[in-house]
């Protein structure tokens, strides 16, 4: 089971504590996500190396065969509560996750400053594939994307959605070309992700 489907249901500390350890190793329910997949993507793939990015990515890329996988793009870390009987609905433990990495007040396998670095990282592995491959298609997740699209906008790329970004939706970014263009210019590249 998803937490994030069923936010509003109580559940203790432990409880949660129970499904973030699971979903971590969960993949996709293809009979809830195959109707909602949409359109196949044409981009060179690249996909997180947790199950559910990679069965995303095989749902949606129409090159599965090149996919490129990297930890490097897997979700930020969510905290466990400390508190196990704290009972309170899905989504405020899970906002109690988030802050303690936030804050640092929950131990975390990932600090924020080890989280950002990663994102800038995976942001310069992106923009030098869109240099090498044209259009790019990232499966990750919600959060980490987030956290790309930000990086993202740092340096010139453009969205018409800041999210944050909801389950399969695809957001695509692109850099403006440049004023003045050479004779022999490409056109703007685009990364999408999902």
């Amino acid at each position: 089971m998803r937490y994030s489907h069923t936010p509003w249901t109580w559940r203790t500390a432990r409880e949660m504590n129970g499904l973030l350890d699971d979903y971590d190793l969960s993949g996709l329910d293809a009979g809830w996500n195959e109707p909602r997949a949409g359109n196949p993507i044409h981009a060179y793939p690249i996909s997180s190396d947790l199950p559910r990015a990679l069965e995303t990515a095989h749902l949606i890329a129409r090159r599965p065969d090149n996919l490129e996988v990297s930890a490097l793009f897997r979700e930020v870390p969510v905290g466990r509560i400390p508190w196990q009987g704290l009972r309170l609905p899905t989504v405020s433990l899970l906002m109690i996750c988030r802050l303690g990495w936030l804050t640092g007040l929950i131990p975390v396998s990932e600090s924020r400053r080890q989280s950002r670095s990663r994102v800038r990282a995976a942001t310069d592995v992106l923009e030098e594939r869109v240099g090498k491959h044209g259009d790019v298609a990232l499966f990750s997740h919600g959060f980490f994307l987030w956290l790309v699209g930000r990086e993202l906008r740092k340096r010139g790329w453009a969205s018409p959605r800041v999210g944050p970004y909801r389950y399969l939706e695809r957001i695509e970014f692109s850099r403006p070309a440049p004023l003045a263009v050479p004779s022999d210019h490409r056109e703007g590249r685009r990364l999408v992700r999902t």
